[in-house]
């Protein structure tokens, strides 16, 4: 049971403009989505957010960079609809 993922146009815009090294890293982590997106592991830190009824969304701790996405179950897809450099607290809604 895989999960295909999918980077959305706003991600991607932000993810082609990393260095390689930075860009691999984050690249690496959305793998390790495709078994299971739900759950933490070392290396992969993933968090429910708060005030998303339908459909949830989870946000993917890479070192200092986000990565928000949500899961559509009936077609086995990870969307990742935004990527950003956590720049203080107030990044999260």
């Amino acid at each position: 049971m895989t999960y295909t993922v999918v980077v959305l146009a706003k991600a991607e815009k932000y993810l082609i403009k990393l260095e390689e090294r930075i860009f691999d890293n984050i690249s690496e982590r959305l793998g390790g989505l495709e078994e299971n997106p739900y759950r933490r592991r070392p290396l992969v830190d993933i968090k429910k957010l708060s005030g998303f009824k339908s459909p949830p969304m989870y946000r993917l701790r890479v070192g200092k960079h986000r990565i928000e996405y949500f899961v559509d179950e009936s077609q086995k897809t990870i969307y990742v609809t935004n990527a950003f450099l956590r720049s203080g607290d107030s990044d999260y809604r």
